[in-house]
């Protein structure tokens, strides 16, 4: 399988193993083999199953309860998170052109991705924490662009319970964050944040 992306090139690790798990190509408790980045930064080769053939749509339902998601979704807890997503957002400093996100355990910032492309950050913010070995109910992400239907799919697939956004989800992310019991809330820095609840 060959895939071609046009993302900035850092964190490519992430990126590779965030686009298998995200887009459904490798499952949840599947084994990722090697990754192995050519020295021109332009080819990554992966050892690892067989591509899972997967249907247009599919979602994996994932854990998200009521009372999580609404302590979570408060000025308060936000918006000192999206403070320390951007105090480590570098790109964000030099160009003000990239989408940025974070992936937040128990609390705490883990990991800060930048991106021209809001899917890829998506995609290197679920790789670093499959190789930081978290498990995907714990973690929560912190976006600043829209969420997509397709960045919903990817969120559910991944088992991440509850993303948010400084945008708002479309309407076919709400969709299909419903049917996975995924929680995205929007306007996440904003003094009332609105939480759009997965029904799972």
């Amino acid at each position: 399988m060959v895939v071609r992306w046009e993302c900035t090139p850092r964190n490519l690790e992430d990126l590779a193993v965030g686009w298998l798990l995200g887009e459904g190509r490798v499952r949840r408790g599947e084994r990722i083999g090697a990754v192995r980045i050519e020295p021109d930064g332009k080819t990554i080769w992966i050892k690892g199953p067989p591509p899972a053939h997967r249907p247009a749509i599919e979602v994996i339902p994932v854990p998200a309860t009521a009372e999580v998601a609404a302590g979570f979704a408060t000025p308060d807890v936000l918006r000192p998170l999206y403070e320390e997503m951007f105090a480590h957002a570098e790109l964000k400093e030099q160009t003000g052109g990239v989408h940025t996100g974070a992936l937040v355990v128990a609390g705490e910032v883990r990991s800060v991705r930048e991106d021209v492309s809001r899917h890829c950050v998506v995609d290197k913010l679920i790789g670093a924490g499959w190789n930081e070995d978290l498990p995907p109910q714990n973690c929560r992400l912190l976006l600043t662009s829209r969420v997509s239907g397709a960045i919903a799919a990817k969120v559910a697939r991944a088992g991440i319970p509850i993303v948010t956004t400084m945008s708002v989800p479309t309407t076919l992310a709400g969709s299909i964050a419903g049917r996975a019991g995924v929680t995205m809330v929007g306007r996440a820095r904003s003094s009332s944040p609105h939480v759009y609840r997965g029904e799972g």
